[in-house]
């Protein structure tokens, strides 16, 4: 049985186990996949910062999460400025492998950077305003670097964003075979 992506991307971060946290959620109504990661960095019990909706940390560390998106944009509606990054797939034929593996390298170098700095944010008096920064460059660079190198896996993965049967439709099959159900 062939994985959809949202599997696949679970497997490949529990394969590389990045230093941060991570939950893959496939959005059927949206017709999309995300990818949250959250990472914690342990900071002096007096400093209070606050999120964009105005929460404070908890007293004695910072938590930080961000998300990437994988979308068809022909059926999902996604502002990509919502997203450290959102990229374009097309649903019916699938995403390369390849594409993934670079896209996975590059957010976990980006997280990576993003312990470093927030723990620098931390400590610095001046700077108003943290977030992690995605560079579209560096994916392509990753990209070029696993061809060159002919590591690039063009085999794609399905999005499989089908809409999912409605407990309805699960109860109405059931009593089509007489309300039994096999096992």
């Amino acid at each position: 049985m062939k994985q959809d992506l949202a599997s696949y991307l679970d497997d490949e971060l529990k394969a590389i186990y990045p230093s941060f946290q991570w939950k893959v959620k496939k959005d059927t109504k949206k017709r999309l996949v995300e990818v949250y990661v959250t990472f914690n960095v342990k900071v002096s019990e007096s400093l209070q910062v606050q999120d964009v909706i105005g929460q404070s940390n908890r007293p004695g560390s910072i938590q930080f999460e961000d998300v990437i998106c994988f979308y068809d944009p022909a059926y999902a509606h996604v502002k990509p400025q919502s997203y450290l990054t959102a990229i374009s797939v097309n649903s019916h034929t699938g995403v390369e492998k390849g594409l993934i593996e670079a896209v996975l390298k590059q957010l976990t170098i980006v997280v990576e950077q993003g312990m470093s700095d927030l723990e620098k944010f931390a400590t610095d008096d001046v700077t108003g305003e943290f977030r992690l920064i995605w560079s579209d460059h560096h994916l392509e660079s990753t990209i070029q670097t696993l061809k060159t190198l002919d590591r690039y896996n063009d085999e794609k993965v399905q999005l499989k964003l089908d809409e999912e049967e409605s407990f309805f439709d699960q109860i109405k099959k059931d009593e089509s075979n007489g309300g039994v159900e096999r096992i």
